[in-house]
């Protein structure tokens, strides 16, 4: 899973991504603007796969991971020349996290202004937008000039009637991922990777004094469809270099229960619509990350392509029937374990091993 962590220059991103990461990037305000992302691996915190790690005791324990990419400030009067092979990077993520800058700093606004964070997020929509159409329509000029040069196949005349439908959309302004596709019309474009497709997350990063004075502004990105989260980013950035019991202290007195490493594990994963099965042995356990909906061939291709082509069938068992009844074997004595076909929609906490022939 890797998610990029966008919006206008200082807006508290690299401070987010410290804190989510552990990392020390620098944060310095009066610095110009990075020219490239930082980049950060942590590991998903799952109590499923600890409890598997000791009832299989593996040679190996392989938990899920977030790759965080902090980028750069985009869509700013300062960059009137996007680097296209930076944009293109950041389309490549799997989801946006939006920070709007929300703590008051004089010198901050006057080097890089931004403005009320409503007024960011509707700036950031429209730039998506634009960025967006500018893509679609360029697309649909070179479909007409090969129009004109004889290439007319039934596969470009499906692109362009759905461009034009995105065309439609992007113009009344509405971002993409409000647009209705039947699963044929999002393959043939997927290879766009909109802007405005991608599930995005708000994080308003506001001071320690505003933490929770911010309800109202919460409730209004929400009322534009958007789940949106408080965050201290400069408070979260100091909590991640604590200890477990320092930090705990520090939640206490901010009125917190988790910091916000861990909370977004499930922010990320709702936002995503993601779910974790695992796989399960005396080598290896390993929680895997699919999408809700995913069938069993597609998590069998997650694990190994191989898997995916020669699939016969899939054992599972949940999680849940393990940790209540102790043992595979007690499973199998009262018929929870499972033979599944190709058409099996894996739930979150199957543990599952492919049954397959190449």
């Amino acid at each position: 899973m890797n998610i990029a962590l966008v919006g206008l220059p200082k807006s508290g991103k690299t401070t987010i991504f410290n804190a989510l990461t552990r990392s020390a990037a620098a944060t310095d305000k009066y610095a110009p603007p990075a020219s490239a992302p930082n980049v950060g691996v942590v590991q998903v915190p799952d109590a499923r796969v600890t409890k598997l790690s000791e009832l299989y005791q593996p040679k190996k324990t392989i938990y899920a991971q977030i790759e965080y990419r902090d980028y750069p400030g985009i869509f700013s009067s300062h960059a009137e020349n996007p680097d296209n092979a930076l944009f293109s990077d950041i389309k490549a993520n799997e989801g946006f996290v939006l920070v709007l800058r929300a703590f008051a700093d004089g010198e901050l606004e006057e080097l890089y202004p931004a403005g009320p964070a409503l007024q960011q997020l509707s700036t950031f929509e429209e730039e998506m937008i634009l960025s967006d159409q500018i893509v679609a329509e360029k697309r649909l000029e070179k479909i007409e000039l090969g129009y004109k040069r004889g290439v007319k196949t039934p596969a470009i005349q499906f692109e362009e009637k759905i461009l034009f439908q995105v065309c439609e959309h992007l113009q009344s302004g509405q971002p993409l991922r409000t647009l209705q596709l039947h699963p044929e019309e999002e393959k043939a474009l997927r290879g766009f990777r909109f802007f405005s497709q991608k599930p995005i997350l708000v994080l308003i990063n506001c001071s320690e004094d505003d933490y929770h004075a911010l309800d109202e502004l919460k409730q209004e990105i929400a009322a534009r469809g958007y789940t949106a989260e408080v965050i201290a980013g400069r408070f979260e950035e100091e909590l991640s270099k604590l200890d477990s019991e320092e930090a705990k202290l520090f939640m206490e007195d901010m009125g917190i229960r988790e910091s916000i490493r861990d909370r977004f594990t499930s922010l990320g994963y709702s936002m995503l619509d993601y779910i974790s099965f695992f796989t399960v042995g005396e080598d290896e356990v390993r929680a895997w990350t699919i999408e809700a909906g995913d069938n069993a061939v597609t998590a069998a291709g997650k694990i190994h392509s191989d898997l995916a082509r020669g699939f016969i069938r899939a054992e599972c068992f949940r999680y849940a029937d393990l940790l209540e009844h102790g043992s595979e074997k007690h499973l199998r004595e009262k018929g929870l374990f499972r033979l599944e076909g190709k058409e099996y929609i894996v739930q979150d906490g199957d543990i599952i091993s492919i049954r397959f022939s190449v």
